[in-house]
């Protein structure tokens, strides 16, 4: 009962802000979008977590609970010590032997698997997170998935603010593409880095596309820094598929270059040839080293956890060459597997009809292309088209794992279908679709 009495204390203020704040207004759409998807979010949230509590019978090791239920070790130490808490929660001068006796009993502070940091996350990142929310839930869990729904809608919401800038699409193709991608809807619902990511996502986007009209100000400016210091900490992988894109887009912007591809097609190939080769003017920073390495990491926790998803894909040795076999082949997994053939659960049904929708509009969207009317547009699909290359690349070449690889390449997805309804002529395949089914 306490449980449901805070849970719907705190729905009625988020539902309520959602409703009148200014970043949450969708131009376009009804008012009540807004508080909508944030009641959809928490139930996919919920949803999310039943999942997991019915098919997941290790607790410890499921992503929905395991940083939630360390987190309470921490929260534990602002009852007895608070000075304790507040270092541990802000990282000061807390790696000291002295909080050891707070860490020693968490199952994730100290990551068994060196997967789990560097390039890829921070699980500590969310264990801070969650042992602040504790200092308002009472460590209830659903007050947990409401507060990560509505930082997620909140970028969700910046998100879908800039793809309507950026692109001339209806507000409902724009509300599908960021909201209602199983996949993104799922995993952004959670108490899980997804939901967090969703926010620096759409902070980023915010402050970028803003740079990029020359709109300087220090809530734009602090937008942007606070999305990359959040990339770095919890996934910089995400940071490196987004800034060459980026970069490319100001180029075009500010110079007003009438040649989009061949800036952004420069561009990449310039950033790619920088982090393949980087090692031989810098040989502490190797990027082909940190891929193979990454993929090795995986290939050891899909050993030692007993994965059940696991692929075969060629061994990544750190030279240029290995990565340029395996790069198609990372390519297509990262956009289309698991396919409906592979599927053996619910989870993996999940993903594979998610995947077959994204290969059949990619192929509707290859009879039906529709270039774009000016330059802007086509900059702005070629950022969109320039990230999701970048992250596919990166994740697929470095995860044979297909559960862990939908998550990871979640983020661009929004990307890929925004790019596609633009590359799409849906006004001549509707007229296509009644001419075959004799409608006038």
């Amino acid at each position: 009962m306490p449980e449901a009495l805070l849970l719907i204390f705190y729905l009625i203020i988020l539902v309520f802000l959602t409703s009148v704040l200014k970043v949450f207004r969708m131009k376009g759409l009804p008012f009540w979008t807004a508080p909508a998807l944030l009641l959809l979010k928490f139930s996919a949230g919920m949803g999310l977590a039943w999942i997991y509590s019915n098919y997941y019978s290790d607790r410890s090791t499921a992503d929905v609970f395991k940083l939630f239920d360390d987190s309470k070790h921490m929260y534990a130490a602002f009852q007895q010590e608070p000075e304790d808490f507040f270092k541990m929660l802000f990282g000061l001068s807390s790696d000291a032997p002295y909080y050891d006796r707070y860490y020693n009993q968490m199952n994730h502070w100290f990551p068994s698997f060196d997967v789990n940091q560097g390039l890829y996350y921070d699980t500590r990142t969310l264990i801070r997170f969650n042992a602040f929310f504790r200092l308002f839930s009472m460590g209830y869990y659903s007050v947990h998935v409401l507060m990560f729904s509505f930082m997620a809608l909140w970028g969700s919401m910046l998100a879908w603010r800039v793809f309507s800038r950026g692109s001339t699409l209806q507000p409902k193709l724009i509300l599908a593409a960021v909201f209602l991608i199983p996949s993104v809807l799922a995993w952004t619902s959670g108490v899980l880095k997804e939901s967090l990511v969703m926010l620096f996502t759409g902070m980023f986007l915010t402050g970028f596309f803003a740079l990029s009209e020359k709109r300087f100000s220090i809530r734009n400016v602090l937008s942007l820094l606070l999305s990359i210091l959040g990339f770095a900490v919890m996934k910089a992988y995400i940071l490196l598929a987004i800034l060459p894109g980026a970069f490319a887009w100001l180029i075009v912007t500010y110079r007003n270059f009438k040649q989009p591809r061949l800036t952004f097609a420069v561009t990449l190939l310039i950033s790619a040839l920088v982090a393949l080769n980087i090692q031989y003017v810098f040989p502490s920073i190797n990027f082909m080293e940190t891929l193979s390495v990454k993929q090795q990491a995986m290939l050891r926790l899909a050993y030692y956890t007993d994965s059940g998803s696991v692929i075969f894909v060629n061994p990544l040795d750190p030279n240029l060459m290995s990565f340029l076999r395996n790069w198609p082949e990372a390519l297509l997994n990262a956009s289309f597997r698991p396919w409906v053939t592979e599927a053996e659960n619910a989870m993996q049904w999940f993903s594979a009809l998610e995947n077959l929708v994204l290969a059949l509009l990619s192929l509707i969207c290859i009879v039906f292309y529709k270039k774009q009317d000016s330059p802007g547009k086509l900059a702005f699909l070629w950022f969109c088209l320039s990230f999701v290359l970048v992250l596919y690349s990166i994740t697929g070449i470095t995860t044979p794992i297909l559960g862990t690889l939908v998550r990871y390449r979640m983020p661009a997805l929004p990307f890929f279908l925004i790019a596609i309804f633009m590359m799409t002529d849906l006004k001549k395949m509707v007229q296509t679709v009644k001419q075959l089914y004799g409608y006038e």
